[in-house]
């Protein structure tokens, strides 16, 4: 989160707790506890459980502790064997990683939701390689959000049926062999969850790597970074990470045949994904910025596009 917004918050979070909405957590993953431990299959890659190396250097009301389902690593950005390439320079020298859910891989982060009824959640995301198990066939990398009731804190990872989900949309990979599938490509999304059903304010917000349309068993690994979460009297986040998506601006919306996006120059692609991230198509931005949607089945989309140097989002029904 940049200066100002740190600033904002540290001012006013002891008095918001009735307001609108209210920083819960978030974390750029900037200095851990202790030196990450590298493994042996990989430097630059750490095994170090996610609660012994961050576990309260987040920000915000509730810097609760982390559980993990089998490994969630540490990758070093900036490590000293200079594996990953972030070209961008945009995330710092810290971020973590998973393999898609088919390995069991799940992070939870038990958080208070301050008596409201939306959790709204930021994350920062990027296909990346591995060479400890790997190196894999990288794909979009797409996270399911999840609230998990904890009434006294208590909640199981695997098992807890969520209160309700959201789906995180990334881009695709940078080149997806040799040394390219070690540069990152990152990308923000924003989701919302219903927390109302709570028992009581406890609630777990747990991760899981989607595979995105590979072969079931396919092994992807994805890092993600700058988590941004907070409680809000609605589904709409006040706050994103400094790297976030700028917003695109679509109508109308709902729409039949023809969507419009504003400021989108003629010639850019514009993908589409379900809610759940399988992406159904990608079109092309005719010269009034018009898009042809009369092929799509009823439904809610998200739109994504590059466009001066940032990436685009907006969601849409079709009728």
């Amino acid at each position: 989160m940049n200066n100002l917004y740190t600033l904002l918050f540290a001012t006013v979070l002891p008095s918001v707790l009735n307001a609108q909405s209210v920083l819960i957590y978030q974390n750029s993953f900037v200095t851990p506890l202790t030196a990450p431990v590298n493994a042996s299959c990989q430097p630059d890659f750490s095994a170090t459980p996610v609660n012994t190396l961050w576990q309260g250097t987040g920000a915000g009301t509730f810097s609760g502790a982390f559980q993990q389902s089998n490994t969630v690593e540490t990758l070093l950005i900036n490590g000293p064997a200079d594996i990953y390439d972030d070209p961008a320079n945009a995330n710092g020298d810290f971020c973590l990683g998973m393999l898609n859910t088919n390995f069991t891989d799940k992070l939870a982060l038990l958080i208070d939701r301050e008596a409201l009824p939306f959790i709204n959640i930021s994350l920062d995301m990027s296909a990346i390689n591995t060479t400890c198990g790997g190196p894999f066939t990288l794909g979009t990398p797409n996270f399911l959000v999840e609230a998990l009731d904890a009434p006294g804190g208590v909640f199981n990872i695997n098992s807890t049926t969520p209160l309700s989900s959201d789906t995180l949309i990334g881009i695709a990979p940078n080149a997806q062999t040799g040394a390219g599938s070690f540069v990152f490509n990152w990308a923000t999304d924003i989701g919302s969850l219903d927390v109302i059903g709570s028992t009581d304010d406890f609630v777990a917000i747990r991760f899981t790597l989607l595979n995105t349309g590979l072969t079931p068993t396919s092994a992807i690994y994805a890092a993600f970074d700058n988590i941004y979460i907070e409680a809000s009297t609605t589904n709409v986040i006040s706050g994103i990470a400094e790297h976030a998506l700028a917003p695109m601006n679509i109508w109308p919306n709902p729409a039949t045949d023809r969507v419009t996006i504003e400021d989108l120059a003629s010639g850019t692609p514009v993908e589409f994904f379900t809610l759940t991230g399988q992406r159904v198509a990608v079109r092309i931005a005719q010269r009034d910025a018009a898009i042809d949607i009369s092929a799509l089945a009823p439904g809610t989309y998200v739109l994504r596009a590059r466009a001066d140097g940032s990436v685009r989002n907006a969601r849409f029904v079709k009728w």
